[in-house]
């Protein structure tokens, strides 16, 4: 069987999703060949990663995941079977250690370094830094959407992120009565073998895409007017918060973290793809673009100072291929 017809790792994604970037990142920086893998988008802005047919990948509904072909079910007349990764660190992790330079089952023969740090204190900070971007806090999703006043809240209404509101309750609203009528389907009625109620797959995918359907209405009503003044000063404080006080404060811990041009020291990490693609957002929403210069439109934005070291990563990072490549001319 030749390399080409080899089943391949499929990464579901979405171009402007930023933690989907990150996998993304690590493809290019271990140098996987674009064609080891096969990438499917998911359209987030519409909701498709709460369609029941991804919920039966990743129940979580959230992207990226990635499909990894089973190695013994890869032979000719098998019916390949997959197994899903379903968050971005575990899905980098799997990318950093399935790729090293003596690497034989793979298509490309480009160098492959390792991203993974090397030492338990490495580790350690590796995962501080990545738990900084990935606080609650400073969601660079919910940064996408913030307002922190009637004005800025209007113009978010009638841009991209009351667009993508609207079409999330409408797909939202479909989703949920394709489930129901999973759930009316299901073979497995509801009942176990001894006769007690039980609660099935497509009951639970119910209940969850009814909780995805409310916390939606809930932002559509803000957008849309229907939330009521004291709902809206709420919104209006949380975003504030999140980028007066929560962006600073991960940026300060940033800058108290790094360790050299890059988080861990002098080589990329797989730390560094995580900061990157969170800053590439929050600088992309504050009006910068992908250049030096781009962390002094987040700093006019969230206040504070940015650090010297925070800025000299941002440098090195805008001049790196991979970086080029995700984002040719243009943040997301």
């Amino acid at each position: 069987m030749s390399s080409d017809s080899l089943p391949k790792a499929i990464l579901y994604s979405w171009p402007t999703s930023v933690w989907s970037t990150v996998p993304r990142l690590c493809l290019r920086e271990k140098g996987y060949g674009e064609n080891e893998y096969v990438i499917k988008q998911v359209d987030i802005s519409r909701g498709e990663n709460f369609a029941p047919s991804y919920l039966k990948l990743n129940m979580n509904g959230t992207i990226p995941t990635l499909a990894v072909p089973m190695i013994e079910t890869t032979g000719p007349g098998v019916d390949t079977r997959f197994r899903t990764l379903r968050d971005t660190i575990t899905i980098c992790d799997f990318l950093d250690q399935a790729r090293s330079s003596h690497s034989s089952r793979t298509v490309s023969d480009r160098p492959a370094p390792t991203l993974a740090p090397a030492t338990i204190e490495g580790k350690a900070l590796s995962d501080i830094i990545i738990d900084l971007v990935h606080r609650p806090s400073v969601d660079p999703n919910f940064l996408q959407l913030a307002a922190a006043s009637p004005e800025e809240l209007k113009v978010k209404a009638h841009g991209p992120p009351g667009e993508m509101l609207n079409a999330r309750k409408s797909n939202l609203e479909a989703y949920v009565a394709e489930a129901e009528q999973l759930a009316k389907d299901s073979v497995a009625s509801g009942k176990t073998k001894d006769g007690k109620e039980t609660t099935t797959y497509e009951q639970r995918m119910v209940a969850f895409l009814k909780e995805k359907e409310a916390a939606n209405k809930l932002l559509w009503e803000v957008f849309n007017g229907q939330a009521g003044s004291e709902r809206e000063q709420v919104f209006f404080e949380a975003s504030k918060k999140a980028w007066n006080e929560g962006v600073p404060d991960t940026l300060s811990k940033l800058e108290d973290s790094i360790k050299g041009l890059y988080a861990l020291g002098d080589q990329v990490s797989l730390a560094d793809l995580h900061v990157i693609a969170w800053m590439a957002r929050l600088i992309s929403l504050a009006g910068g673009g992908p250049t030096p210069g781009g962390v002094d439109k987040l700093q006019a934005k969230a206040g504070g100072t940015i650090g010297p070291k925070v800025r000299a990563f941002w440098a090195a990072w805008v001049e790196r291929s991979s970086f080029k490549q995700e984002y040719p001319g243009k943040l997301h």
